[in-house]
């Protein structure tokens, strides 16, 4: 059987790197909801760039999942790093309340 120079370049999918990507991408599901959630606590505006820093690490994690292990990891915990960062700037600075 022939391999192609595309199988070649592929890691191999160990249930470690399996593991990582699944815990990621649930992470990604918490975080998402939270970010269409915020409409409570933020103006439309402030809940469009929520959504738009999850959706951009939602989908650099969709994109690069086969390359490393860690990358849906550390984009569903950045995700929710940025999400909270948003909420408590704007909260701060921004006068957002609940």
């Amino acid at each position: 059987m022939e391999t192609t120079p595309d199988q070649e370049s592929r890691p191999e999918l160990t249930p470690r790197h399996l593991l990582y990507t699944l815990v990621g991408w649930g992470l990604q599901l918490v975080f998402g909801f939270l970010a269409f959630a915020s409409g409570l606590v933020a103006p439309p505006a402030g809940v469009a760039v929520i959504i738009a820093t999850w959706a951009a690490t939602a989908i650099y994690s969709i994109m690069k999942w086969r390359q490393t292990s860690w990358i849906p990891l550390a984009m569903g915990v950045l995700a929710g790093v940025l999400w909270v960062a948003i909420v408590s700037f704007g909260d701060a600075f921004l006068g957002w309340t609940a």
